[in-house]
């Protein structure tokens, strides 16, 4: 094993795309939804200046929320896990990617600010 430097210091998305079997027990995020909306928040997140253009957008399997109504996405460093619905929340969901990596930074996102239409896991 080796050290190398890390080119995303600034953290990572994780955005879930877990599709269960139709009647499983718990609902799932959908792949195809989940695929869409990380292409759309990576290739948003690049437009930006500073920190959130250079963050990991990742797909992943199941975050263990398991919405029946949204897509889960979690922010890493700082271990947070929310709920977002693609089609209305990705402007919001831009807005709190680049706050916390702007705070992760050290930047001026250090206080971040509640976004009322993503919903943090309890």
């Amino acid at each position: 094993m080796r050290d190398t430097p890390c080119p995303w210091q600034h953290g990572v998305v994780l955005v879930c795309s877990n599709e269960r079997d139709p009647g499983a027990k718990k609902p799932s995020c959908g792949r195809a939804r989940g695929k869409r909306l990380k292409g759309w928040l990576k290739e948003a997140a690049r437009a930006e200046d500073g920190p959130v253009s250079t963050c990991r957008v990742l797909e992943t399997s199941c975050l263990d929320v398991c919405p029946a109504d949204g897509v889960a996405v979690a922010l890493v460093p700082g271990n947070e896990v929310f709920v977002v619905t693609p089609e209305d929340d990705r402007q919001a969901l831009l807005e709190r990617v680049r706050t916390h990596m702007e705070g992760a930074a050290g930047g001026p996102g250090k206080a971040r600010r509640v976004l009322s239409r993503l919903r943090g896991r309890e």
